[in-house]
């Protein structure tokens, strides 16, 4: 049984009806950026394969969601307002999403929701943001004929996150799940970003690789990479962030002369760098220059692993991501790229293969990662909204 006949399943054993209408979300890939956000940076990102399944029916003045393994929740559409007690559980996401919304001006309604997600635990792509845009594009299409903008959106998911959730985020996973394709971001204004939707045409395959361990324990070393950037962008130009840092030929002599730490130091100078990474992965992206894309990874994940160092966590090299990229690299060669994925230190590993290589390439995945690896691609329609049809 697919995802989607399986939400139909729910759908009617939970209400006892027939869906109208079926929804998908996908997840996100930072395909190259890493830790520049939070410092206004420069970064790509992609929807993703990996997909959250919806069967809808509008009803009146009332949200009902039944999520596969999880109890019902419900809310009446009278009563939108934060609490406490709903922070942390999907019921705020829901909340928050439809009363920024309404807050926006858009019509919102009632509707009975069946979900399931294909997103396994762990694997780095951002499920409660693709849960977020789950919510926003079911307003979107059962009220708003499928006109709110993706800004919108992703800016609704952010706002339910940090205000209903009580989650502090940016607003790159949002971007990743709502947006068509693989976006460029320039974080440049942080409440109104730059993002350029760039259609990725590329020949190549993605693998998600999973590393051993969670990130619950990692909170620390997190902090670490924004304070230290925000920490030499004080001392060197008296600004709170990276970018508002002027460049010069001479930016990484006037870094390396200040009394920081060497460590501080190489976090900074990750940022500029990572930056310069992200527009030649686009431009290579707007030129399908297969190799300039495949370079640029490969160095993004060098300034990673080597500047904020957010490849392992040290002494627990075994199981890490830099030892999944260690072990695939060799085999890898020039038929492709791999880097960390996202906040890194734990997590996942972001794998870039040419297509002629790629069932060689998964013939090694199968032997030394049976059970972590994701075959996935970038997603074209971040969302997909049908009628249901028996």
């Amino acid at each position: 049984m697919t995802k989607k006949e399986e939400v139909v399943q729910i759908f009617k054993e939970t209400f006892n009806l027939e869906p109208d209408y079926l929804l998908d979300t996908g997840g996100r890939f930072e395909i190259i950026g890493n830790h520049t956000d939070h410092n206004h940076g420069l970064c790509l990102v992609a929807n993703c394969s990996l997909r959250c399944y919806s069967a809808l029916k509008k009803v009146d003045n009332i949200v009902e969601v039944k999520s596969k393994g999880y109890p019902i929740f419900s809310f009446s559409l009278d009563d939108l307002t934060h609490k406490v007690e709903e922070e942390g559980r999907p019921i705020a996401l829901a909340k928050g999403i439809l009363f920024r919304l309404k807050e926006l001006g858009y019509k919102i309604g009632g509707f009975y929701m069946a979900l399931d997600s294909e997103i396994p635990d762990g694997s780095g792509v951002s499920s409660s943001a693709a849960v977020e845009s789950l919510f926003a594009y079911t307003i979107s299409h059962l009220y708003n004929d499928g006109k709110i903008e993706p800004v919108v959106i992703a800016k609704a998911g952010q706002y339910a996150e940090n205000n209903f959730f009580n989650k502090p985020c940016g607003l790159l996973d949002q971007v990743g799940t709502s947006f068509d394709s693989s976006n460029f971001i320039d974080f440049g204004d942080i409440n109104n970003p730059t993002i350029k939707t760039l259609p990725f045409n590329l020949p190549l395959t993605l693998f998600l690789v999973k590393s051993e361990g969670n990130h619950s324990s990692l909170t620390a070393l997190y902090a670490a990479i924004p304070a230290s950037m925000k920490e030499v962008a004080k001392k060197l130009a008296n600004v709170e962030f990276l970018r508002d840092v002027p460049l010069a030929d001479d930016l990484f002599e006037r870094i390396d002369s200040l009394d920081l730490s060497d460590e501080v130091k190489r976090k900074a100078k990750h940022f500029f760098i990572e930056n310069n990474n992200v527009l030649e992965a686009k431009e290579a992206i707007e030129t399908e220059n297969l190799e300039k894309f495949l370079d640029a990874i490969r160095k993004s994940q060098e300034t990673s692993k080597n500047n904020i160092e957010n490849t392992y966590v040290k002494g627990e090299y075994d199981g890490s991501p830099q030892s999944i990229i260690d072990y695939l690299t060799p085999f890898i060669g020039g038929h492709g790229a791999i880097r960390i994925h996202g906040g890194g230190f734990k997590g996942t590993v972001l794998v870039f293969i040419k297509n002629d290589f790629v069932d060689e390439f998964e013939n090694i995945l199968k032997d030394k990662y049976p059970s972590r690896y994701y075959k996935v691609h970038i997603s074209p329609k971040a969302c997909n909204f049908t009628p249901f049809s028996k």
